[in-house]
């Protein structure tokens, strides 16, 4: 089974810059929200134009365009915007936002035998093995094709998606602006209950050797909120490498601030 992207990142140690592209309210991560699951277990978002200008951040942005390669998808030829990864528990969704010449990318996606397709009014490219692209809007989305039509779906209201959650849109609405985001439900931190939880992970000060972490915890009810404020940063540092922890609580939630070391090449 394919390693989870958050797994594969934290290990990989994210190196991300000040850039606030990557926002919520409107921003990249909340369109990606909307094509998502319901059910969904993480998103991983990330600002593609910032990360590549910063040499700090281009370890991760390497790893991140890795992870889109197997699309086969002439990238760099591409003014690409942002990357995001939906992750599901039996599925991946590859999602890329930018200013795209669609002819270009057709014929790019003729050359390797995808055929032209529509469905609900939105172009489908799907190749013999049922692997199917997709233009949404400023995004070019891939995955199965059942799941890309899903997708579809979504874009045109007719399901619901992880932005019509209420509780993770309420942790969306209250992250604050950074390069990389990790959106994720109540599964991914074994140790707390957590209805959901987001990250966003930045550089403040610059080549201080640290980046800088703020995230929200929402929980089903103050007093869960209280409990787990005991051993807070045990579990930050445990699931996040987290140091230098700041939290507090605020009605549900649980606010925090961090940090987590560069390591040197």
């Amino acid at each position: 089974m394919k390693i989870r992207i958050f797994t594969a990142i934290v290990a990989l140690a994210i190196l991300v810059s000040g850039i606030t592209a990557c926002t919520p309210k409107g921003g990249y991560l909340v369109q990606v929200m909307k094509l998502a699951p319901e059910d969904t277990y993480m998103i991983t978002c990330m600002d593609a134009k910032e990360a590549e200008e910063d040499p700090e951040f281009n370890f991760i942005y390497d790893y991140m365009i890795d992870e889109f390669s197997f699309m086969m998808l002439d990238m760099e030829a591409w003014d690409i915007s942002a990357l995001a990864i939906i992750e599901t528990d039996w599925d991946y969704i590859y999602v890329l936002m930018g200013d795209f010449d669609l002819r270009d990318v057709g014929d790019f996606l003729i050359e390797l035998d995808f055929a032209e397709g529509e469905y609900k009014g939105i172009e489908i490219w799907t190749d013999d093995y049922d692997y199917s692209v997709a233009f949404i809007g400023n995004m070019i989305v891939a995955g199965e094709k059942d799941t890309v039509e899903v997708c579809i779906r979504r874009h045109k209201n007719e399901e619901s998606s992880m932005y019509d959650d209420e509780d993770m849109k309420a942790v969306a609405d209250k992250l604050t602006a950074a390069s990389v985001y990790l959106m994720f439900g109540p599964d991914l931190m074994y140790d707390i209950e957590v209805l959901s939880g987001g990250i966003g992970f930045k550089n403040l000060h610059g080549n201080d050797g640290v980046l800088d972490i703020t995230g929200q915890l929402k929980f089903n009810n103050g007093a869960n909120a209280e409990a787990a404020m005991g051993n807070i940063e045990d579990d930050l540092s445990m699931e996040f490498d987290a140091t230098s922890i700041d939290a507090h609580l605020s009605g549900q939630f649980i606010e925090f601030t961090g940090e987590m070391e560069i390591p040197e090449d």
